[in-house]
């Protein structure tokens, strides 16, 4: 299994987890989570950059629109607003990685 896919299902485990318990430093590890999966996201394929910024506004503007479901709505808002966190923060990474790869032309 490579990097990418542990760190991917790592990601998605977090935020379904902590969408249900409350995880100590949780914004720190979804951070460190993020950056990680943008390094790695954008090494493994770097056409995939524009994809990945609009997946992340993407999901950061629609992660409450399903509030309102009776008994799951909060659940499936929490974790939805748990993978933004970790989308953006990975998308920050893959910000980086062009400025990056700008500078270095």
């Amino acid at each position: 299994m490579s990097p990418l896919k542990v760190v991917r299902l790592l990601a998605l485990a977090i935020a379904v987890i902590g969408a249900f318990v409350a995880i100590p430093e949780a914004a720190l590890v979804m951070i460190l989570i993020g950056v990680a999966l943008g390094f790695l996201s954008d090494q493994a394929d770097k056409d995939n950059r524009t994809f990945f910024l609009i997946f992340a506004i993407a999901l950061a503007s629609m992660s409450g629109a399903v509030d309102g479901l009776p008994v799951i709505g909060g659940y499936v808002t929490a974790i939805l607003g748990n993978l933004s966190d970790i989308v953006s923060a990975a998308a920050v990474a893959v910000i980086l990685m062009v400025i990056k790869d700008r500078v270095m032309e």
